[in-house]
């Protein structure tokens, strides 16, 4: 899956790899069900592999990956906050989704803003926290300084582990 991936995104271009490297990330955190099939991490990664062949530069993976998160989790936090009841509900009927439903709640309620750095840096977390914190009215001002914090720290780590390992990854 990931070499067909990065098969993809090289076969599009500098503008293709660019939009999975915004998309995923985005989609990841506003609509969980995406970030289970594709996870945004997965094509930072490969975005910083296809900067070290040359296809795009290690600054636009960055930047793309950086934007990309944020806004998928402003997304993720304004349908929290917009249905509550409605992204809850299905999270909580099944007993494994309800684990990590209550986990995450619980490290929201715990740390706070704290959640938002930790969850960014966690699959699962990632996926939930974003929605999580909407939907418990965490205000907008903190998590959106938090969501830029965790975000500038993940996509440069992740784009350039994906540089790193670039002599390596798909070609």
């Amino acid at each position: 899956m990931t070499a067909w991936l990065a098969e993809q995104m090289a076969a599009h271009g500098g503008v293709g790899i660019l939009a999975v490297v915004l998309l995923l990330p985005a989609l990841e955190a506003a609509l969980p069900v995406i970030g289970a099939l594709l996870p945004g991490q997965t094509a930072v990664v490969l975005g910083g592999m296809l900067a070290w062949q040359g296809h795009v530069t290690v600054e636009a993976a960055l930047l793309t990956a950086l934007v990309g998160a944020v806004l998928g989790n402003l997304a993720g936090y304004a349908v929290g906050r917009r249905w509550k009841s409605r992204v809850l509900a299905p999270l909580q009927a099944r007993a494994g989704r309800r684990r990590y439903t209550e986990r995450a709640l619980g490290l929201i309620e715990r740390r706070g803003a704290g959640a938002v750095f930790v969850g960014r840096f966690t699959a699962v977390l990632r996926t939930l926290v974003p929605t999580l914190c909407g939907a418990t009215r965490m205000p907008l001002r903190r998590y959106l300084l938090w969501s830029v914090v965790s975000s500038a720290v993940w996509a440069p780590a992740f784009v350039l582990i994906g540089y790193v390992i670039g002599p390596a990854g798909p070609g």
